[in-house]
């Protein structure tokens, strides 16, 4: 049965007696009956109950991470996030009453290097909060060596496509054993920090949403993607703002997160190897060939390894072979 937005409205009424609607409009999709309203005191609510098991699973992921961004928590943040305002059952479909979080996309700002200072002050800010505050099992946690065995599985996946260039290869392999790289202490982490998910108004992030993937983990997994989107010199800038944000003894974090903006192309070429997608594979071939060209030479690209022995030996004038990679090399830990 569908829920109206008088219903879901009715419902949120009922259950936060001082909630008052001003007006509402209906915003739901395929997979959500929602609603989204404005309360007269200038705060926007949506209501929704999922219509798909996915849609649940990702319904109940967001709401553990709205429980635990209670008011203390938000205190300590220098932008607005969602949070869950109640939350139960009509008629066995599950509703759940969260306040949202306002500004424009980031990925929609012309140049987003403009907003560099805000966006490294409001991760630091994520990562700066105590990992103490998350219960057992509230959101998941990964370790150090998890990171480390992720990485060289994606790298193993991505070497049996064939469609690597060796030297990439090479470059990643000395990065999984360069040891110092992985020593770090996991973070709170929002998991799945696109530029979809920041939210500003002019230059400085206002919100920061889709929290299904929050977890404690690698504080490289949410800002991969800022180095993914800046160049080199743009990322440095990122990296000693965030620094200046949360000081740290994690002197890899940068590398890692560098590595980590390389093995998402390769994660896209597996991508398009398992679905036979030959669109995909073409497309992701080609970045891979531009991030080699783009990091060969190129001190600002480094990853702080030492490089690994060539693949290809020379034998004499005009003579190489190139032998078969040792595959034990990057078996899974």
């Amino acid at each position: 049965m569908s829920l109206s937005p008088i219903m879901l409205t009715a419902w949120a009424v009922a259950e936060i007696p001082s909630l008052e609607i001003d007006g509402y409009r209906d915003t739901s999709t395929t997979e959500f009956d929602r609603v989204t309203c404005r309360t007269s005191d200038d705060r926007v609510i949506s209501i929704s109950s999922p219509l798909t098991a996915p849609a649940a699973d990702l319904q109940n992921a967001e709401h553990r991470v709205g429980q635990l961004l209670g008011a203390g928590v938000r205190e300590r943040l220098p932008f607005g996030v969602p949070h869950t305002l109640a939350a139960g059952s009509h008629d066995k479909r599950r509703i759940v009453v969260t306040e949202e979080t306002s500004g424009a996309p980031l990925s929609s700002v012309k140049d987003p290097r403009r907003a560099i200072p805000s966006l490294a002050s409001a991760i630091a800010a994520i990562h700066n909060l105590p990992a103490s505050i998350v219960t057992r099992n509230v959101i998941p946690a990964t370790t150090s060596l998890d990171s480390l065995r992720d990485a060289a599985g994606t790298i193993d996946r991505a070497h049996q496509t064939t469609k690597v260039p060796s030297k990439l290869l090479d470059r990643w392999d000395a990065a999984i054993e360069d040891a110092g790289m992985w020593q770090f202490t996991p973070t709170i982490t929002h998991g799945n920090l696109d530029f979809d998910a920041v939210l500003v108004d002019g230059l400085e992030v206002s919100g920061i949403i889709n929290w299904a993937g929050a977890r404690v983990a690698d504080p490289a997994d949410d800002l991969w993607r800022v180095f993914a989107r800046f160049g080199p010199e743009d990322a440095a800038e990122f990296m000693n703002l965030y620094s200046a944000a949360r000081p740290t003894n994690d002197k890899r974090l940068g590398h890692r997160a560098r590595f980590a903006s390389e093995l998402d192309v390769a994660r896209w070429l597996i991508h398009g190897t398992d679905s036979n997608d030959d669109g995909i594979v073409a497309d992701a071939t080609a970045m891979l060939n531009v991030l080699l060209t783009s990091v060969t030479d190129n001190p600002a690209t480094d990853l702080g390894a030492p490089p690994k022995s060539p693949t290809t030996l020379v034998f004499g004038e005009g003579q190489t072979a190139t032998p078969t990679r040792d595959d034990s090399a990057t078996e899974p830990l």
